[in-house]
């Protein structure tokens, strides 16, 4: 579910296309490089989760089924860089929920579009209804994000027609405080543990590949693209 306040000022993110480049001193410099890289890869995460219009901002979230795969957008809410985490919202009646329950593993996708950087991150998911998690992110939520959890319907329920994705009656209105009550019962928090992440760098004048892997074992190391 994608909803996310403009910000009305934008920093501009780290470079995190560092030239790789090795010294006389061989595995040493592409391990620094390799440092650098990782560190100005969780910068971008943080900053994409704080700023609308940076290309981390949006991600892909791609979950296992008992069909196959399946993947939708989501806005990326928190990053912890220190710990390898990361957190977004959805309603918790959705479908992806009942998957995420049943395959816990997932796949988020990030594109910068501006700086032709992908970053894949295989994660650990865990969902978050009826606790201080939850009931601190939505806190976070203004009134208009609040708002798009007190669907009548629970996602994906075929329709006749049109619908906005809250009451009608709430189309030119906040919501109150018994509506964001009852839409506090449909929020859900999905928090990542970040198990390994891969970077890939598009370029005319040559591609750049690495895999960040943090669980089972910390390690770093070059990929051919």
């Amino acid at each position: 579910m994608i909803t996310s306040e403009q910000a009305t000022t934008q920093t501009t993110p780290a470079d995190i296309t560092p030239s790789g480049k090795t010294d006389s001193a061989g595995s040493a410099s592409a391990e620094g490089s390799l440092n650098d890289l990782e560190r100005a890869s969780w910068h971008q995460l943080t900053t994409g989760s704080e700023q609308a219009q940076d290309g981390f901002h949006v991600m892909t979230v791609a979950t296992c089924t008992n069909r196959g795969a399946d993947a939708r957008m989501v806005v990326l809410r928190k990053v912890d860089a220190v710990r390898k985490y990361a957190w977004f919202h959805t309603d918790a009646r959705t479908e992806k929920v009942l998957q995420l329950e049943a395959f816990p593993t997932a796949a988020l996708l990030f594109w910068d579009p501006e700086r032709q950087v992908q970053l894949r991150l295989t994660v650990e998911t865990r969902l978050h209804t009826d606790d201080y998690v939850a009931d601190d992110h939505w806190k976070t939520l203004n009134d208009r994000e609040r708002k798009l959890y007190l669907s009548e319907y629970v996602p994906g329920t075929e329709l006749p027609h049109p619908y906005p994705g809250f009451p009608e009656s709430l189309a030119d209105q906040d919501p109150g405080s018994e509506d964001e009550k009852a839409g506090r019962k449909n929020f859900a928090v999905i928090e990542c543990r970040v198990l390994a992440m891969e970077y890939l760098h598009l370029s005319r004048s040559g591609q750049k590949r690495a895999c960040f892997q943090y669980e089972p074992e910390s390690r770093m190391v070059w990929l051919a693209p």
